[in-house]
């Protein structure tokens, strides 16, 4: 065995250990949405309906409970099996960031930095022990990159196309935030480079990709249009479009409760039925957006701010214990390096690569689509590891301007 697998199984090591032990010592009972996703497991393992907590068919997400549903079957329905799910997507997303940094920096040794990040970085190893869609959005959205980082290069490209549209499909399902991305994917896969060059149009690889997204969407669409009338991936859309567009909006969460709509809501659902009643809250927050556009804007752009805010907050209910507080100090002390170095890879954005585009324009694209609604800090997990890769190609960047500078000085003294 090289040196390089030693050390990436060191680190999937690490990474396997620190998630293990965070379910061993924590003892989070899931609430709110983690409840919800646990609910339409069950329901769907045990009734072949899936639905959630307040009865609803097709409000949350269904990817993540979906891919829970066998291993429920198998090991049974309890947090601790999510958890230990969880943990193995943990340890996956680790080995991805790798191989996504080897195609950037082709330098394994380089390579590791972002994974070592990825494995020890606080918010990644406490969410295993919540029953989190994000635990599945952080590897998806890692496999789509790594394939357009190998899809540059590959000649089997109509192959790559079919599994990305899966692949994008799955995320779909898992977390609609993505959608955005289809722009990115659509540049690479078509044939145009994310700087101003222009190949060929590619349109098999086009027809590839959506073929591969409608197989894997198909099954949902079909179930949803059985069950609601409609196909649909869900129906929080227009929800959380509401939220984060009325007159008592803020950047943070505000429940419906606390809208105009708060006092008829629940009457209005039970009367319209789960797809009408979003959908009324849909119409009611584009209305608010066209009649209050540079008040939108202006929310929209404190959004996408807050979105990058610091971690300087306290647990819900304040810090629980000193080893909490610790924690949340080595939070805060990894975010702003890797956000320091991540910016420092700016300055040379005269050297980027096709490849840096990629990462840099999936950040881009994962964080503006959350100034449509509102922001919580757990919305920006899964484009951290993307963080931790820009951040050290940043001082690799900088590593290299060293070097040069050095052999330089050793030939004029030579």
């Amino acid at each position: 065995m090289n040196n390089e697998k030693k050390f990436l199984l060191i680190i999937l090591a690490v990474g396997a250990l620190t998630r293990f032990s965070a379910i061993v010592v924590l003892n989070i009972e899931p609430t709110s949405d983690y409840m919800a996703y646990m609910k339409m497991a069950t329901s769907m393992l045990n009734t072949g309906v899936m639905v959630d907590d307040s009865g609803n068919k097709a409000f949350y997400s269904s990817g993540y409970p979906l891919f829970l549903v066998p291993f429920f079957a198998v090991f049974g329905n309890t947090p601790e099996v999510a958890q230990f799910v969880n943990a193995v997507l943990g340890v996956v997303s680790i080995l991805l960031v790798y191989l996504c940094s080897k195609q950037i920096m082709h330098n394994w040794k380089w390579a590791m930095i972002p994974a070592i990040l990825w494995s020890t970085y606080p918010p990644a190893i406490l969410y295993t022990e919540y029953i989190a869609k994000e635990n599945l959005m952080v590897p998806l959205l890692l496999f789509q990159t790594f394939i357009l980082l190998f899809f540059i290069n590959s000649e089997h490209r109509i192959k790559l196309s079919v599994l990305l549209g899966g692949v994008f499909g799955a995320e779909l399902l898992v977390g609609p935030a993505v959608i955005l991305t289809a722009l990115l994917i659509g540049l690479v896969i078509s044939g145009f480079k994310l700087k101003p060059s222009i190949k060929k149009f590619r349109l098999g690889s086009v027809f590839a990709f959506v073929l591969g997204c409608v197989l894997v969407l198909a099954p949902w669409l079909s179930y949803t249009n059985d069950q609601l009338g409609r196909p649909i991936l869900n129906n929080n859309g227009g929800f959380n479009l509401y939220l984060g567009n009325n007159p008592n909006a803020k950047v943070g969460f505000v429940g419906i409760q606390d809208t105009p709509m708060g006092k008829q809501w629940y009457a209005l659902r039970k009367e319209k039925g789960e797809v009408e009643s979003f959908a009324i809250l849909k119409k009611k927050a584009i209305n608010y957006i066209f009649e209050n556009p540079l008040k939108t804007a202006w929310m929209s752009m404190a959004k996408i701010t807050y979105f990058w805010f610091p971690p300087i907050h306290e647990g819900k209910g304040g810090n629980q214990s000193s080893l909490e507080t610790l924690i949340r100090i080595v939070w805060l002390f990894y975010y702003i390096a890797i956000i320091s170095t991540a910016l420092l890879s700016l300055a040379f954005y005269n050297k980027f690569k096709q490849s840096h585009f990629i990462i840099l324009a999936t950040i881009v694209l994962y964080c503006i689509i959350h100034a449509a609604a509102y922001i919580i800090f757990r919305y920006r997990v899964p484009v951290m590891p993307f963080l931790c890769i820009l951040a050290v190609s940043g001082v690799h960047f900088l590593y290299l301007m060293w070097q040069k500078i050095q052999i330089s000085r050793l030939g004029k003294e030579t």
